[in-house]
């Protein structure tokens, strides 16, 4: 990172944001996501140095740029701007509207307000877009010809209370990395004090490492009377790519969990157990997906 912020000037974000925004919306097309203008902005400041960004317009006069480029060299390539989306319902703001008109040949998509008077005509058209750039397999070479370096996936995204990057090693399933002591202390402790996340549920049993039909394994599994609870745990040493896979972990531990539970009406949540706070925009997504999140400090608590 920069020694001096980045003041977020339209040419600085001309000149610094705008190549690694359009790297991190062709990783979210890559992976068939989107990318939230709260973690696009969290990412420019803790990875590149800006100084606090603050409004989400900003941001949106980047994708555009974006998009102005990528059609100078590709005109017919599909809306990469429009997974630069807003927390509350994952669509694009308002400066994709004109975009979206001209590549549907419908006006009325940039009139002003359309967004909020018609959501579900908005709903349609953003999906749509999407699954053109989901389905487009080109995007690298978009990125080579446009901003002249070969497309590299960004793999550090960093965390906020670890700047330099995660360290994280929790056991990845069948041999894919070794834990890491801080992790397995974690796990551990976890295992060991089910009262101090729910003082208010009693706790038959606790099991760690529960291996999955899915052949994933679970860090600490707790079993009470009418409920059963996974628990994944990310340590201290947790960077943001780190929490977010725990988020979308917890999700396919509950689903494959509800799957091998013989009871129709099984009672199964799956819950990330983290050392620090969890970025605003992981909030949102642990929201969204229905994922419970306990904030821990273990050597207070013991």
């Amino acid at each position: 990172m920069p020694n001096a912020l980045i003041k977020p000037t339209n040419a600085n974000l001309d000149k610094h944001a705008e190549p690694v925004l359009a790297k991190w919306l062709i990783e979210a097309a890559l992976n068939r996501g989107d990318l939230t203008y709260g973690e696009a902005m969290l990412r420019l400041e803790k990875q590149v140095g800006f100084s606090s960004i603050g409004r989400a317009t900003r941001l949106g006069y980047c994708a555009g740029q974006i998009m102005h480029n990528i059609h100078t060299e590709f005109p017919n390539a599909p809306l990469l701007n429009t997974l630069l989306v807003l927390q509350n319902d994952h669509m694009p703001s308002t400066g994709a509207g004109g975009f979206m008109a001209s590549h549907f040949g419908k006006p009325k998509l940039a009139r002003e307000g359309i967004r909020d008077d018609k959501p579900d005509l908005w709903r349609k058209y953003f999906e749509a877009a999407a699954e053109e750039v989901y389905d487009f397999a080109g995007w690298p070479n978009v990125y080579q010809k446009v901003y002249g370096k070969p497309y590299k996936a960004d793999a550090s995204t960093m965390s906020v209370s670890n700047p330099a990057g995660g360290t994280e090693k929790d056991g990845l399933p069948r041999g894919r990395g070794g834990e890491g002591p801080n992790h397995k202390a974690l796990r551990l402790w976890v295992q060991a004090n089910p009262q101090a996340l729910f003082p208010k549920l009693t706790i038959s049993r606790s099991e760690t490492e529960v291996d999955l039909l899915s052949g994933d394994r679970v860090d600490v599994v707790y079993y009470a009377s009418e409920s059963t609870i996974a628990v994944e745990v990310k340590s201290k040493d947790s960077n943001e790519a780190d929490l977010t896979r725990g988020i979308y972990q917890c999700v396919k531990y509950r689903a494959v969990m509800h799957a091998m539970d013989p009871r129709d009406d099984a009672d199964i949540t799956a819950i990330l157990v983290t050392e620090q706070k969890l970025p605003g925009y992981l909030k949102e997504l642990a929201k969204r997906l229905n994922v419970p999140h306990k904030l821990v400090s273990p050597k207070k608590d013991t």
